[in-house]
């Protein structure tokens, strides 16, 4: 996968977790693919952070959290191989919008679907705006 091919990837996602798009995420996934939120699950009991297909965890993020202005800072492509840099905006219900940043670290697969997303996010972030 070129950077070009990397970049559109990463931004469609994007585009489409902000506008809550479940198939069109669903789309980007290889069968049998694995996504997770680094971090020690048993500390956020109040939110999923891996499942058993990875739109079950998107999906329940999606219900809990908005994300916006979203901005993509810097991108290493490898192969399959992806590191993305993100700054964006989250917010919950009843929670008011605060910055935070992301890093994604992916593989895909030969027909350029994600294999594997590691997400590493502000967990204490997260288990604030669950609260």
């Amino acid at each position: 996968m070129d950077r070009d091919d990397a970049k559109a990837l990463m931004t469609r996602a994007y585009a489409a977790r902000a506008a809550g798009d479940r198939e069109a995420l669903s789309e980007l996934w290889a069968d049998g693919a694995e996504f997770r939120i680094a971090g020690d699950a048993s500390l956020h009991d109040r939110v999923l952070l891996s499942g058993g297909h990875p739109m079950q965890a998107i999906g329940e993020l999606i219900d809990r959290f908005t994300l916006s202005e979203i901005e993509l800072v810097d991108l290493v492509v490898d192969g399959s191989a992806i590191v993305a840099h993100w700054r964006l905006r989250a917010a919950a219900p009843g929670k008011a919008a605060v910055p935070t940043e992301l890093l994604d670290l992916v593989r895909v697969d030969d027909d350029g679907r994600i294999r594997s997303l590691v997400q590493f996010a502000d967990t204490a972030l997260i288990r604030h705006l669950a609260g």
